[in-house]
């Protein structure tokens, strides 16, 4: 028995017949919807059985009419009857796949359009013929292998994502290698029992395909249930049975069978069910049957011999015509006009005459270069479009459009284009074009089909799949140059395209920070407006060049920083001290270049007096002891630090319990599952997983909205006790309140501190949905991360809950949205208190543009940083701040 789609109920209804008059009505519509022709008695009779079963088990539950009946409406459409089983839970069929022909599965009924035997004699014509043997050439010649995926690859970074991405790569090859080897082992010959290696199994598969678009596979297994050849049979003996429905025959049911002589050999099922798991792998009775071109009205594919068909009948006529020429008798070139001396003959005397005359010039090349002697009253009128029907430039035309339908281009089969300048570049420009429209989707669906066939039959394992060698050198050029193309114009980071990839995040702040990439260097989007007016082009931020400081009019070694280290020899040690005074030295120009008047010393780690005599007096600290200038300042302390990463510890937890309990992650694996193998397709990409994820109503931004403004709101009350206390010049504040408490710190506030922060609220609602969109991201990428690579629903239900509150991003949300709520507190107590002047402040090993920050001194508040920002934080958890200058 076929298996029933539908999940049936525990208690079901009992079914009710159709009574009196209404079930012999009922037997004739149904006999009459084969020709789909209706009289009023007979639909009469069906609207009564279909109202009188409604809601029945085995009768047609139509849905509601609830539409107005209105004058000169659209009218009601009529009531659906039940051809195929009802479903018992809704009371209604699904959709047939077309209008299938009465009796399809019968010997001797078929609706293909065109006879197989026409498609194989078709392709044995010359054109056609060497079009296909240049597609199979292309093929053949390639080498391919077994290779681990790149998903599979991916899965176990994601497992492990501390180790490096070339040692998971060798240990899944070490793991993998016995697997590798056993299925090159049966690609290389892939049907033993016809001594058929790969380039002759694959060539007859492309046969199969461009001729027929039909591909029939017979996995043929030894007595112990082993894979022993995969048997390509004649897809024109096939014959592809339908279901009820129009479908595929889903297991134990015959799917095809094949017909000789018009009687059935044999009977066959399909090799997979709905579920792409193999039922019964020892059965004998599968079959394998592939179209490339598939569609929804026939099980048949469309192959590029069927399609050509048209424009190869204008070919053999242009061919019969030429070839007429010189067996069938003489072209018309020309015309003998009689003139009016010639009145006088009888139609039977010119039929006579013309006769007569060509007879003579019939197939005789020699009497035509005779003269003859035409009677009176008779001249010659020439034809004067002869030449043009011999022109080599349509017999081109008519190449192309056979030659288009195959993919191959004139070079290819030895012609050249006529024009002489430009041609090599049109043949190379051809050649692109093939390779996009066809080459390319033919390897990359042979590879997919090799794969599958692979996984189902052979049993590969799931992080292996056949690779044709040559295509990811096309695919990786092609994604650099779109990648390139995002991050260049500021669309994407480039820690967002890394993640695309796949790789590890660069650790540094501007990785992710969108930029701009133009000829004079990188420009960072945030804060580019501060950096010009408007109108104005927005240009790298530059270091300021070097100044006369002493005003003598000429710049020093002091004020010239370059030329502090390697020319006395004082920095020339071996060794790596040497390099380390070197690269420290070298850090010292680049602070001295841009601090020509600091406000506080530059502190050396590794250089010493001797390593720098020209220093003396400068402001900096040697490592030895050396003291600096006494009119450089002194780091100043943020009366906040200490308490900012204490609140942050205290968020952390809060954040991963709420985003593991935002949504039910057993169910939504268990959807995605489900789904991916009701689809019938493995290849799911981050932008159909996104689509998926919103179609079903998942979303994030609550839970983010609410973790974010709490967070917001307790580094609010942080910088306004901190900055009320920098204020006050001191280097210590007061919080009353347990970290983690927000309404406790709320309370704290003044009532226009509260003001204010509404106001703030309000921008970082917008920003928390930022956030959201990213973890959403992260989910869809766990998600499209599961083709192949049989991932159960448990194990990906864990994978999302770690993709989407992994401890490590909830400190850093925690501390960096602190931070935030932090520094726009702090902006408005100091606007408060009339502080015009700031200085960038550094702590807890900051990053080379927080230090450039810090090094630009005193500025006025609200004054773009060199960086292009205006106040802290610069980078997720930069707990940088903004102390009174």
């Amino acid at each position: 028995m076929a298996r029933w789609p539908f999940p049936r109920k525990k208690t079901p209804t009992p079914a009710t017949e159709p009574t009196g008059s209404s079930a012999p009505a009922l037997e004739k519509s149904t006999q009459a919807s084969a020709v789909h022709t209706f009289s009023s008695e007979q639909v009469a009779a069906l609207l009564a059985s279909t109202q009188l079963g409604a809601g029945t088990t085995g009768s047609f539950n139509p849905l509601p009419r609830i539409e107005p009946m209105v004058a000169f409406g659209p009218g009601m459409p009529l009531l659906p009857t039940a051809f195929d089983p009802v479903n018992p839970d809704t009371g209604r069929t699904p959709p047939r796949f077309s209008e299938y022909p009465v009796s399809v599965n019968l010997p001797g009924i078929t609706d293909r359009l065109v006879p197989w035997k026409v498609l194989r004699d078709s392709a044995e014509v010359g054109l056609p013929r060497r079009c296909i043997e240049i597609r199979k050439s292309h093929v053949v010649s390639l080498d391919w292998a077994i290779v681990i995926s790149k998903d599979a690859i991916a899965h176990a970074q994601a497992a492990n994502p501390s180790a490096p991405r070339a040692e998971i790569e060798a240990d899944l090859r070490r793991a993998l290698g016995p697997e590798i080897a056993r299925c090159t082992a049966f690609w290389s010959r892939p049907d033993p029992g016809q001594d058929e290696e790969w380039p002759d199994w694959i060539a007859k598969l492309l046969e199969e395909h461009l001729v027929l678009d039909a591909i029939a596979i017979y996995p043929r297994r030894t007595r112990g249930g082993d894979l022993y050849a995969m048997e390509i049979v004649d897809g024109s003996t096939i014959k592809v049975l339908r279901d009820h429905r129009g479908g595929k025959p889903l297991p134990p049911n015959p799917a095809y069978q094949q017909l000789l002589w018009g009687f059935p050999r044999g009977e066959y099922t399909a090799d997979t069910d709905d579920d792409k798991n193999i039922l019964n792998p020892y059965n004998d009775d599968t079959l394998i049957y592939k179209r490339r071109n598939v569609r929804s009205f026939t099980p048949y594919g469309f192959s590029a011999v069927e399609q050509c068909l048209t424009d190869l009948d204008v070919w053999l006529q242009r061919r019969n015509w030429i070839r007429s020429e010189y067996t069938d008798g003489t072209v018309p070139t020309g015309f003998l006009k009689m003139s009016s001396d010639a009145v006088g003959w009888t139609p039977a005397q010119v039929r006579e005459y013309e006769t007569a005359i060509n007879d003579m010039w019939s197939g005789q090349h020699a009497d035509r270069h005779r003269m003859r002697m035409l009677p009176p009253g008779i001249d010659l009128a020439t034809n004067s479009d002869v030449a043009e029907r011999y022109k080599p430039e349509y017999d081109l035309f008519l190449i192309r459009l056979l030659s288009s339908h195959f993919g191959v281009t004139l070079p290819e089969l030895n012609f050249t284009e006529p024009g002489g300048l430009g041609s090599t570049g049109y043949h190379e420009g051809q050649a692109e074009v093939q390779e996009r429209s066809s080459t390319l989707p033919d390897y990359r669906w042979l590879q997919k089909l090799i794969t599958s066939i692979s996984h189902r039959h052979l049993r590969m394992a799931p992080q292996l799949e056949f690779r044709i060698l040559g295509l990811e050198d096309e695919d990786d050029a092609a994604a650099d140059a779109v990648a390139q193309e995002r991050v260049q114009w500021g669309r994407t980071t480039l820690n967002e395209d890394r993640d695309l990839r796949g790789l590890p995040r660069y650790p540094f702040p501007e990785a992710d920070m969108p930029m701009l990439m133009t000829q004079r260097g990188v420009v960072f989007l945030e804060g580019a407006a501060r950096l010009a007016p408007a109108g104005e082009t927005v240009g790298p931020v530059q270091a300021p060049p070097a100044t006369d400081a002493d005003g003598n009019g000429v710049i020093d070694r002091f004020e010239d920083p370059d030329a502090l280290a390697g020319d006395d020899g004082s920095a020339q040690e071996d060794g790596a001290r040497g390099q380390a005074v070197k690269t420290e030295l070298a850090a010292y120009r680049r602070w001295a270049r841009r601090n020509p008047r600091p406000s506080r010393p530059f502190t050396f780690s590794t250089v010493t007096k001797a390593d720098a005599p020209d220093l003396q007096g400068a402001p900096v600290v040697f490592a030895d002891g050396g003291e600096p200038d006494p009119k450089a300042g002194s780091p100043a302390v943020w009366p906040g630090w200490g308490r900012d990463t204490t609140t942050a510890a205290a968020w952390a937890p809060r954040i991963t319990q709420a985003l593991a309990g935002a949504l039910d992650w057993d169910a939504l694996a268990a959807a995605w599952i489900t789904h991916t193998h009701l689809a019938k397709t493995d290849d799911w990409d981050l932008a159909q997983a996104s689509g998926w994820l919103t179609g079903q109503g998942i979303d994030l931004n609550p839970v983010i909205t609410d973790l974010v403004l709490g967070l917001r709101t307790e580094g609010w009350a942080i910088g306004s006790a901190a900055a009320t206390a920098a204020v006050a010049g001191e280097s210590t504040a007061t919080f009353n309140w347990t970290p983690g408490d927000e309404a406790a710190a709320t309370r704290t506030l003044t009532a226009t501190s509260r003001h204010d922060l509404a106001a703030h609220q309000a921008q970082a609602a917008s920003q928390a949905r930022e956030i959201a969109t990213s973890r959403l991201r992260r989910i869809a990428q766990a998600l499209a991360g599961t083709k192949n690579t049989g991932t159960t629903a448990s194990q990906l239900a864990d994978e999302l809950r770690t993709a989407t509150a992994d401890a490590p991003w909830a400190r850093a949300l925690a501390l960096t949205e602190l931070l935030h709520g932090q520094s726009a507190a702090t902006t408005s107590i100091y606007q408060g208190a009339g502080v015009s002047n700031v200085q960038w402040t550094c702590e807890d090993e900051p990053c080379t543009a927080c230090l450039d920050n810090e090094d630009a001194g005193s500025l006025q508040l609200g004054q773009a940083f060199p960086s292009g920002v205006t106040a802290p934080p610069l980078h997720p958890s930069c707990r940088c701040s903004l102390l009174p200058a």
